[in-house]
């Protein structure tokens, strides 16, 4: 008898784990991983899979080009619309009279479009509600140009709902401290304003470029999110976001090397978020999503998530993170 309980529990489990296999981007928990990296690194290794993991999701950028000559120039593709006021454009400390410019954007909107490309709306940690935020770069013959002293280029794309009063930050980003926004305090060169269908900046920078305000938290209760996972999560394969479900705000979570984790920057509490992990591990992808409201935990200034990830094709991930 006990044989053949045995033989049927065998069966049983043969055939769940064939039709888990018949559809495996519908769900693989993690620990059906046959090969577990465990270690939490102080310096990642650049050849870690979290670095073409964050490869795998960025955007892809739209490059074309255009004839530029020095009277006023609107050029416009795209979601996209650039004016260009007459000799504002410097290659080599000189003013471009004419020629041929490459023209390199990417327009983020969407809370996944922040995610994917591992820019968080965050200055030193502190969180911005974004309007928007453009990339752009100009070169002539393969040289970057940049913006002649003293003037000014005008970027203009649809948005819902702009805010009147966003202020325009320019991206600092280095390996050691990774993507941060530092507020533009030359107001007389770098402005944002709305129109009929979203905003128009107005800025003498290249690059990223991001029309923002601060997040109100005066007044309100903070706390800080810790997000436990599985222990083949590493920082060595994995990243951890909080999106903020009414605002277009997304907040990266670091890794804490010592207690295994990623956290948060301070957080506004009774919240609704939702917290996205994306790992690579072995060549595959892994999703973990969960709807949560920010909170205190009792006495304490902290609140621990447990979050399962499952696997996932790469497309199936691009798909979930343009629906944030």
């Amino acid at each position: 008898m006990k044989t053949f309980i045995y033989i049927i529990s065998c069966t049983i489990m043969l055939i769940a784990y064939s039709s888990c296999q018949k559809n495996v981007d519908a769900f693989i928990p993690d620990n059906f991983q046959i090969i577990a990296d465990t270690v939490w690194q102080n310096n990642v290794p650049s050849n870690a899979p979290v670095f073409s993991l964050k490869s795998d999701l960025r955007l892809a950028k739209v490059t074309d080009s255009f004839s530029y000559s020095n009277p006023n120039f609107t050029f416009s593709t795209g979601v996209i619309s650039l004016t260009i006021p007459p000799y504002s454009l410097v290659k080599n400390s000189s003013v471009l009279t004419s020629g041929l410019v490459q023209r390199q954007t990417l327009l983020a909107i969407k809370k996944g479009d922040y995610i994917a490309n591992d820019m968080p709306t965050t200055s030193n940690d502190k969180l911005l509600v974004s309007g928007g935020a453009v990339y752009l770069n100009l070169k002539n013959n393969g040289e970057n140009l940049s913006i002649a002293q003293g003037n000014k280029i005008t970027i203009k794309f649809n948005a819902s709902n702009p805010f009147q009063y966003n202020r325009i930050f320019n991206a600092s980003s280095d390996s050691s401290n990774g993507f941060n926004w530092i507020i533009n305090t030359d107001t007389a060169f770098n402005k944002s304003g709305i129109t009929a269908t979203g905003y128009e900046i107005q800025t003498n920078k290249t690059q990223h470029v991001q029309t923002a305000h601060f997040m109100e938290v005066a007044s309100i209760a903070q706390t800080i999110l810790m997000v436990k996972l599985p222990p083949n999560y590493t920082n060595t394969n994995t990243t951890c976001y909080v999106s903020f479900n009414d605002e277009t705000c997304v907040a990266g979570l670091k890794p804490n090397v010592a207690l295994r984790t990623f956290i948060s920057p301070i957080l506004p509490v009774n919240r609704p978020v939702t917290i996205v992990v994306i790992s690579k591990q072995a060549g595959d992808y892994y999703l973990g999503t969960q709807q949560t409201t920010t909170t205190l935990n009792g006495t304490s200034p902290s609140a621990t998530v447990f979050v399962m990830p499952v696997k996932r094709s790469l497309e199936y991930i691009k798909a979930f993170l343009n629906t944030l």
